[in-house]
């Protein structure tokens, strides 16, 4: 039992160092002035209609930022985000946007064959690839494009932060980004590692011409952490913006949340096999419940709640360091519920290796790269269809 005891406080000691190192890059002064920084094509892939997606795209048009455009992606027409992104383009003209309709493919990842239909329409050279479901702040460019104007900068990326939510998977999806997300990024590129996470990617496309494009990531699941492997491989350091941007989840179900830690999970699984062992060590709450099971006692107890209690702390601090609003009474329950689910996902990636996204059956092989399994029909990928392009805007900064 004393090995218990000790896997346990290790675990929670990683993650309150986590929780210090996501306080210091809050604690950042984000503070820049956007005149001088170069014009920035604002990629913005889109499918279906997000919680919010025309308050979250507005976000992108109200931007402290001299010179920049905004093109949104959708694959078909009969997409319902396209109505919405062209209503919000329209309602700003002084704001050099389009809504681009092209359906061609480079690669089994769909939202990179939507950037890549993007890319070939931008006008400039810093791009910034953006989520659908990201809202920003009006500084958040002007940060961004600051970071990567400094010597051997190749990549910036966001940190991500939610909302409190309003049911319990929204919650548990929260608490999951606010806390082991947030943190574990924070403290990879304090310590120098690259972790990258693609809701916000800011790079130019000369760099991202010299990895091999959005052809290249087209053949991986997690095209930003490949992404980020690569510039870092060429000698280019990768930065952090100060501020998070909002992922606005809206209302989500315990199994929608499920599902998208376990495709996640995959995904780690796949990228860093002994770092993902290695998680098992900082989810301490799954670890002490396991152990008072298998071995009944007071002493395992005391230390399961003792891990609760720790564990909650914990979790409470990381959220106010962001300013969401939880009642503190909310977090025992909170972070074990999550943490036991978490816990037994863990497990699954060892022995299935496969996802389904957007109608395609996907194999996830090394470094997340995806081969198709037998499963639903399919578009091939490389086929090209017709493309349309609508265009908004009279202003060009």
């Amino acid at each position: 039992m004393e090995w218990v005891f000790l896997v346990v406080a290790v675990g929670l000691a990683v993650l309150a160092l986590e929780a210090w190192a996501q306080r210091r890059l809050l604690q950042t002064n984000p503070g820049v002035a956007a005149e001088g920084l170069p014009p920035v094509s604002i990629l913005k892939p889109l499918r279906g209609t997000d919680s919010d997606l025309a308050a979250n795209l507005e976000s992108f048009f109200h931007l402290d930022y001299p010179r920049y455009e905004v093109l949104f992606g959708v694959a078909a027409e009969d997409d319902p985000a396209l109505e919405v992104a062209r209503q919000v383009a329209a309602r700003h003209p002084e704001i050099r946007s389009a809504v681009v309709v092209d359906g061609r493919a480079v690669g089994y990842n769909p939202k990179v064959n939507n950037l890549a239909n993007l890319e070939r329409r931008a006008a400039f050279d810093v791009i910034l690839i953006s989520d659908s479901n990201v809202r920003v702040h009006p500084s958040f460019l002007a940060e961004m494009v600051a970071a990567l104007e400094r010597p051997g900068v190749g990549l910036v990326s966001s940190p991500v932060s939610a909302p409190a939510g309003s049911n319990l998977g929204a919650r548990l999806e929260g608490l999951q980004l606010n806390t082991y997300v947030l943190g574990g990024v924070a403290a990879m590129h304090r310590l120098g590692g690259v972790c990258v996470m693609g809701k916000s990617m800011l790079m130019r496309r000369s760099t991202l011409s010299e990895i091999g494009g959005f052809a290249f990531l087209a053949r991986f699941l997690a095209e930003d952490q490949v992404c980020g492997q690569e510039i870092a491989r060429r000698g280019l350091s990768l930065a952090l913006a100060p501020r998070p941007v909002v992922n606005v989840t809206g209302r989500v179900s315990v199994r929608q949340f499920l599902s998208r830690q376990l495709r996640w999970a995959k995904i780690r699984r796949h990228i860093s096999p002994l770092g993902y062992c290695g998680e098992a060590v900082l989810n301490p709450i799954f670890l002490a419940a396991v152990a008072a099971a298998v071995v009944p006692s007071g002493g395992g107890l005391g230390l399961l709640l003792v891990t609760i209690v720790g564990k909650a702390a914990i979790d409470l601090a990381s959220e106010r360091a962001l300013g969401v609003a939880r009642s503190p009474l909310w977090y025992p329950f909170l972070s074990t519920a999550k943490d036991l689910l978490l816990g037994l996902a863990w497990f699954v990636p060892w022995f299935d290796a496969s996802v389904v996204w957007r109608g395609n059956r996907l194999r996830i092989g090394r470094r997340t790269r995806l081969d198709l399994r037998p499963g639903p029909a399919r578009r091939e990928g490389g086929i090209p269809l017709p493309a349309t392009e609508t265009g908004f805007g009279t202003v060009h900064g």
